[in-house]
């Protein structure tokens, strides 16, 4: 996604940054020096957050709580992930790396604020990738993030199943793999509930039958 950002989602990543404001900035990140080099490091401690660029976070948000940084840091920078995330569809790392971290940090253990903050920016994208008819495949990503966060993707996908043209393109990404019983994003780390519950989902109603009107396809059971 690399066009102009939506008032509703513009203003739930400024939401994100007031939740975590209380984050102080991390006075050094320890981890592995092929992950992070001196350059890179030197900005993540020196530029205001939300001037970081995607080349100066990339190294250290696809290596963080792997061989690089703490829960404590990456909190700090999570907004700024999540809005590089939001506005670059191709930024690396993909955003099912970073729900994995998210998962890592203990979501359970967020103050409400933090979690809420989270969940109405994952919502507020989701809208906006839905109105977009080349959303589809970013929008799959997010959903595998979401899942991986350990958030409930019921919410999400009860937005998904409000528009036919997105049930039938989403199905079209993952159909070889949908009757395998899993999806094709290859970032999906098995078992995964969330991954299960859309699996599912696609094979019932109201999905099942606007795949069964355009495809002919009969979901067994």
């Amino acid at each position: 996604m690399e066009h102009g950002v939506p008032m509703i989602l513009a203003s739930a990543i400024d939401a994100l940054y007031a939740a975590f404001a209380d984050v102080p900035r991390p006075r050094r990140i320890d981890g592995c020096p092929c992950c992070m080099d001196r350059k890179v490091s030197a900005a993540l401690h020196t530029k205001r957050l939300r001037e970081l660029t995607p080349d100066e976070l990339s190294d250290y948000a696809s290596s963080a709580l792997l061989t690089v940084g703490t829960i404590a840091d990456y909190l700090y920078f999570l907004p700024r992930i999540l809005e590089i995330s939001a506005n670059h569809g191709n930024w690396w790392p993909d955003p099912a790396v970073t729900g994995r971290v998210i998962s890592d940090t203990d979501l359970s253990s967020w103050p409400v604020r933090r979690r809420q903050a989270l969940e109405d920016f994952l919502r507020a994208l989701m809208e906006d990738l839905l109105s977009r008819a080349d959303g589809v495949y970013e929008m799959d990503g997010w959903m595998c993030a979401i899942a991986r966060m350990g958030l409930d993707v019921g919410p999400f996908l009860d937005l998904i199943a409000m528009s036919e043209d997105r049930i039938l393109a989403w199905y079209d990404e993952n159909e070889g793999a949908i009757h395998r019983g899993r999806l094709s994003n290859s970032f999906w780390e098995l078992p995964n509930e969330g991954q299960d519950r859309i699996v599912a989902w696609f094979e019932r109603p109201p999905a099942s039958e606007v795949i069964h009107r355009a495809y002919g396809v009969v979901f067994a059971g």
